[in-house]
């Protein structure tokens, strides 16, 4: 199992501030923050040292995980989906 799918099925919630510049991941055992915008590009919390990368997106979010693959977290039709590569 990649990293990618272990950590989509510990998902529980996703949260954007009202300019979507920052992001929060929660999981059972806590939450991953995420920020990007002019001043600051960061992730930190649970799980952030696995991370490679992370983009914020429109309607969710985008982890890249050190083995290559990519957890992408996005609102569907009112529910959060999770999409594995």
């Amino acid at each position: 199992m990649r990293e990618a799918e272990a950590w989509g099925k510990r998902v529980r919630r996703l949260v954007f501030n009202r300019q979507g510049t920052e992001a929060q991941v929660f999981f059972e055992e806590g939450f991953l923050y995420l920020r990007a915008d002019a001043h600051a590009r960061f992730a930190q919390g649970v799980g952030a040292e696995r991370l490679q990368g992370f983009a914020l997106l429109e309607n969710g979010v985008e982890l890249v995980f050190r083995d290559g693959s990519r957890l992408r977290l996005l609102y569907r039709l009112g529910r959060l989906r999770a999409y594995f590569s």
